[in-house]
């Protein structure tokens, strides 16, 4: 394994962890219970990927870093709406799948590659997920479209 890719493998422990411990507190505060699932399963996936990369480096003999979890209070009052939860969870989502894909790029080993397609596929369906969970609720709008010119010339 060369540095390029433990660099990139132990960032995505490191962003990970925080991804675990920050979708754990929103879980924690959400009021629907959906949210809330989708909160939690994020942090699982969190967790789970933690795993892998640390597997990786093992692997190898390298010492993988320990991930690490910050202490969550035990509040239950919720600073933010769900609403601002989902979409905070989708730019995470968005972030994940930019960091796997720099990595998957920047590897010259195939089944470190392949770790990063199939992570990549959990958390796109994960998204798909949550995207349904937002248009369910009436929170996500269709973004700006080009116009369709052919269809408008047959007017």
């Amino acid at each position: 394994m060369n540095v390029v890719e433990i660099n990139h493998i132990e960032a995505n422990i490191e962003t990970n962890s925080v991804g675990k411990v920050l979708l754990k507190g929103l879980a924690q505060v959400a009021k629907s219970k959906k949210v809330r699932d989708y909160c939690i399963r994020g942090s699982d996936i969190a967790k789970k990927h933690i795993k892998v990369f640390q597997d990786l480096l093992s692997n190898d003999d390298i010492p993988a870093p320990s991930a690490w979890d910050i202490e969550l209070t035990d509040s239950t009052v919720t600073p933010f709406s769900d609403k601002l939860i989902m979409f905070h969870t989708t730019l995470l989502i968005a972030s994940s799948i930019s960091n796997y894909s720099t990595a998957s790029a920047a590897s010259l080993r195939k089944d470190i590659s392949a770790s990063y397609v199939r992570l990549t596929a959990e958390i796109a369906q994960y998204a798909i997920d949550g995207t349904n969970i937002m248009i369910k609720n009436g929170w996500l709008e269709q973004p700006p479209q080009v116009p369709d010119y052919k269809g408008l010339s047959k007017n």
